[in-house]
């Protein structure tokens, strides 16, 4: 308790010294003005939505050139990717307010995309490059009422770029790097990645062209524990993204969305230690590759008091690891429906429905579903009110009714209540929230149990929070959130089984998140945030108790912008009740604009310090290394 007592009153004494208040320009910093789509499936201004919408704008995006997807991520209180500092290959962990990956959901221009043919069924982030984004949401808290099963911790909305009002418009980026261990360090190239990106608009058609590749070398996934080293494992990805829309009138615009993704990756395994059972990390000549295609159609209908989407998307996903010649196969389709009435400036809802069909074939050493037996579908109607007072007073409530193939019926909710007000110039939002979700077994969970295991049925979850949202003046925003969460129902793993289970006890999970952002001029701005989860040790395994992120951005020349991190993760434990130290990280990123900004240098050395660690055990993360790349504005 020590260590988030000295964060939190580093916080307050930096949020009370009243030099910070003396800066005379008027600049603008991201508040409670600003318009987010997540909380509510519509655009809404922050200070009427009851949570904290955390945005990662395209501002951001442009400068932190270099950084992934998972990179920006994992700057967001709250939010724990774990793998992340590892190899490029190397499984990610989504652990948001203490959950894990099948308890968020991950949508991108509003659809779900997670797998219910993986185990976890998650998504891969790995699949989406950062420069084919415009922005990302990211919201806290249960939220099936809104988007269904897996949005039980948080939910990630990737926004993908909006079409330039020129007829054409590009950029290319290239970056090389080095890729190498804090005990290895090596100077030599081995990480590169390259991205071509096209849009534009012509007459009623606008449209948007990206192709990604990426790949390293140079790290093994397991780290030896010997003075012999281990192979190297490779990884490679490539994306295809099409994106075009056809504006028919003024007031219906229909579209579609295509892509095409693949990677392959090189992994190492475990041996066991048939004294202690414990596991020992072991070279593996082993190799996972991926393909995912999906297409969707899409169309959205605005008129006088309102505006209705439909969104239908189909997704396969194939899967082969060797040389054990394991083989999964995936496939998803389904729609969104949904409509929302504004009755007038403070009255509005939103009613939808959705459907989804899953099916997938697997044939691995341990378990077979044969074509045509691992299916299931689910029908899901649901409703949501906003109330938006002119005295100050929100309140956003709804429900959904899932009603599904292999389980029957499961009913969620949520009420959440938010009040704005101000204290002299400044402005602030209280909330609270009650939301109730579910998250529904994989494909692969229900099909492959055994005759004498019970009916697996979703797991359910409750979410209590409470917090407030603070813009002092336009210099500093401050919000912090208490949260409180049951799990019932967990799925789970039995290890003398080797079957999945439902686990009827009472799972908890609380804590609070909080963060500060300060502009302190038109060239400095810092940022920093706190993370704090209660959990049971069993269930804290790689979920740090404390986290603590702090950033400062500096535009050294009207053209040339900086950026250096400090990141502390708390110590933690791995399966086998194996220890992990804590941990800290130091990053610096630069980059440079010529020409009108049409061309740009950008740069990033990345742990600085060479810390040497471990985030899952046995296995390698990287050291200092270099990146140095390129983009051109075409």
């Amino acid at each position: 308790m020590k260590k988030q007592l000295l964060i939190v009153s580093v916080l307050a004494c930096n949020f009370f010294n009243p030099n910070l208040f003396s800066q005379q320009k008027k600049d603008s910093i991201e508040s409670l003005n600003e318009v987010v789509v997540t909380a509510t499936k519509f655009a809404t201004n922050k200070k009427n939505v009851g949570k904290i919408v955390y945005k990662i704008t395209q501002e951001t995006i442009k400068k932190s050139q270099g950084k992934t997807v998972v990179d920006l991520l994992n700057d967001i209180p709250g939010v724990e990717i774990n793998g992340n500092f590892s190899t490029k290959g190397q499984n990610l962990g989504y652990y948001i307010r203490g959950g894990r990956n099948r308890q968020v959901a991950i949508l991108i221009d509003g659809v779900n995309v997670n797998d219910p043919s993986s185990f976890n069924g998650d998504f891969d982030l790995r699949q989406i490059d950062i420069n084919q984004i415009e922005t990302i949401e990211v919201l806290k808290g249960a939220s099936s009422t809104l988007y269904g099963s897996g949005a039980a911790t948080g939910v990630i909305n990737i926004i993908l770029k909006k079409a330039s009002n020129d007829s054409f418009t590009g950029t290319f980026t290239t970056s090389v790097g080095t890729n190498s261990s804090s005990e290895n360090a090596k100077f030599s190239a081995e990480e590169f990645t390259a991205n071509f990106n096209f849009n534009g608009t012509l007459n009623k058609v606008d449209y948007l062209l990206a192709l990604n590749t990426n790949g390293s070398s140079g790290l093994s996934a397991a780290e030896s524990t010997t003075n012999t080293p281990f192979l190297e494992d490779n990884f490679s990805r490539q994306n295809v993204l099409l994106k075009v829309n056809y504006a028919v009138n003024n007031k219906l615009k229909i579209g579609i969305l295509s892509s095409y993704d693949e990677f392959s990756t090189d992994f190492d395994g475990f041996d066991f230690d048939p004294v202690t059972f414990a596991s020992i990390p072991a070279d593996r000549d082993n190799n996972l590759k991926s393909m995912q295609k999906r297409l969707g159609v899409n169309a959205d209908y605005s008129y006088e008091k309102g505006e209705l989407k439909i969104r239908t998307f189909l997704t396969e996903i194939d899967r082969n690891q060797t040389p054990n010649e394991d083989f999964f196969f995936g496939e998803v389709y389904g729609f969104d429906v949904y409509n929302n009435y504004k009755f007038n400036n403070e009255f509005s809802f939103l009613v939808g429905f959705t459907s989804q069909f899953q099916d997938m074939i697997q044939r691995t050493s341990f378990s077979t579903i044969e074509e045509g037996t691992g299916k299931q579908h689910f029908y899901d109607p649901y409703l949501s009110v906003n109330y938006n007072g002119a005295n100050g007073f929100n309140l956003n409530a709804g429900t959904r009714l899932n009603m599904h193939s292999e389980y029957g019926n499961n009913f969620v909710f949520n009420v959440n209540p938010s009040y704005n007000f101000k204290i002299a110039e400044n402005k602030m939002k209280v909330f609270g929230s009650y939301s109730t979700a579910f998250v529904t077994p994989t494909l692969s969970e229900i099909f492959t149990k055994l005759p004498s295991i019970e009916e697996l049925l979703p797991e359910e979850d409750i979410t209590i929070e409470a917090g407030f949202d603070l813009d002092l003046g336009d210099k500093i925003n401050l919000n912090g959130t208490y949260f409180y969460r049951e799990e019932t129902n967990k799925i789970g793993f039995d290890p003398t089984t080797f079957q999945t289970i439902n686990d009827f006890g009472t799972f908890l999970a609380k804590g609070f998140e909080t963060e500060i952002s300060y502009k302190a001029s038109n060239k400095l701005r810092l940022l920093a945030n706190y993370t704090f989860i209660e959990r049971d040790e069993s269930l804290l395994l790689k979920i740090p108790q404390n986290k603590f992120f702090v950033k400062a951005d500096y535009n050294l020349f009207s053209q040339t912008f900086t950026s250096v991190s400090y990141r502390f993760v708390d110590e933690t434990k791995d399966f086998g009740n194996v220890a992990l130290a804590s941990y800290s990280l130091v990053d610096f990123f630069i980059n440079h604009s010529l020409l009108e900004n049409k061309v740009t240098f950008y740069g990033s050395v990345t742990n600085l310090l060479n810390e040497n660690f471990q985030e899952i055990a046995g296995f390698t993360t990287r050291g200092r290394n270099y990146n140095l790349g390129l983009r051109i504005n075409l």
